[in-house]
């Protein structure tokens, strides 16, 4: 059991999108009460269209629902009654945690020199400036603001740490993208990995060659599925 991040997002169809989208909200949630999981929801000020949750549980129990889900029906905000397409992405990823960056003085390549610039008399005639190499990244420090080699030493260390600190936010930023683009690719293309078709009363998940009858599915018992 693992913590996971449970992305949906709203494509295209307007605001009958965004009521897909919190329908498919609810079917994670009463699937993860099914299970005995513990669900938490975060908010996003900025992103309306998107709804993430956090589930305490297997990535292979949640894994079948990621992909592009697509839905025909009359939307109920259609004054006119005709007929609407609307998509929704659910991307499940595995929340990571990030162990604290540690540097290793075997890992370091710590250099003085005298400082230039402005700065006083002392500064400037004798070795307090500091430049350190990180050896296994080829990241570079250099501090020479600091009256004293050891201000400038801990200033360099803290910039390096900050530097590679985001250097890691980075790198997990494009994996989680990766993983994200693999299961949903774009919401706005008309990808057929899950119908919804309300007439028949089905939830078909086309990648994995399973039926849901419809109630089951909205209400959660994913466990209960057909061969397609």
């Amino acid at each position: 059991m693992s913590q996971l991040l449970i992305e949906l997002r709203a494509g295209e169809g307007g605001r009958d999108a965004m009521l897909f989208c919190e329908e498919l909200r609810r079917v994670v949630i009463a699937f993860a009460r099914h299970r005995g999981d513990t669900t938490e929801e975060l908010s996003d000020q900025v992103d309306s269209r998107t709804r993430t949750i956090v589930v305490e549980g297997d990535w292979e129990d949640y894994e079948v629902l990621a992909g592009v889900h697509r839905v025909q029906r009359i939307p109920k905000t259609d004054k006119n009654g005709r007929r609407h397409t609307s998509t929704a992405t659910i991307a499940v990823l595995q929340q990571r945690h990030q162990s604290p960056i540690r540097l290793r003085d075997e890992d370091l390549d710590v250099y003085t020199y005298v400082g230039t610039g402005k700065g006083g008399q002392h500064r400037n005639k004798t070795a307090s400036a500091v430049r350190i190499v990180h050896r296994p990244t080829g990241l570079v420090v250099a501090v020479e603001h600091g009256r004293s080699q050891w201000q400038n030493l801990k200033a360099a260390k803290e910039t390096l740490l900050r530097r590679l600190s985001d250097r890691a936010d980075r790198q997990e930023s494009h994996e989680v993208a990766a993983v994200r683009n693999s299961q949903i690719a774009s919401g706005e293309r008309p990808l057929k990995q899950f119908t919804h078709n309300e007439q028949r009363a089905t939830v078909t998940a086309h990648e994995y060659g399973v039926i849901w009858r419809w109630s089951d599915f909205y209400r959660g018992r994913l466990d209960r599925r057909d061969a397609a």
